[in-house]
């Protein structure tokens, strides 16, 4: 009898847990949107750098790139290749504020580099 009630027991949570199962997997099995409030990519364009070191590491390439240019001097060998800086941001995303301002505000970052620098 117990083995009995056991097993119903084993069923009914199961049961249960059935929704929340097919729950989880089915959104974890679902591809990542992307963000629809930034401005897209020109079409037939790709980024420097892989869209998720550009999502959490861009700053530190910018810092890297500024002292190639102002400690190591190397302006002409990074300018003469492909953009690797704003520029190359600039060329397939033109409008600063519908790309980089929407993210910068939506993570609460503040950036002082327009206030000199050029986009």
């Amino acid at each position: 009898m117990k083995r009995h009630r056991r097993s119903i027991i084993v069923v009914a949570l199961v049961l249960m847990a059935a929704p929340l199962l097919y729950a989880v997997i089915s959104f974890a099995a679902r591809p990542m949107p992307r963000p629809s409030w930034l401005e897209p990519a020109r079409p037939n364009t790709t980024c420097i750098l892989p869209a998720g070191v550009v999502r959490y590491e861009h700053m530190q390439h910018l810092k890297s790139l500024r002292d190639h240019v102002l400690r190591d001097g190397q302006r002409e060998e990074l300018a003469g290749a492909r953009a690797q800086g704003l520029g190359s941001c600039r060329g397939c995303h033109a409008h600063r504020e519908l790309f980089c301002d929407r993210c910068h505000d939506r993570a609460s970052v503040r950036l002082d580099c327009f206030g000199c620098h050029v986009y």
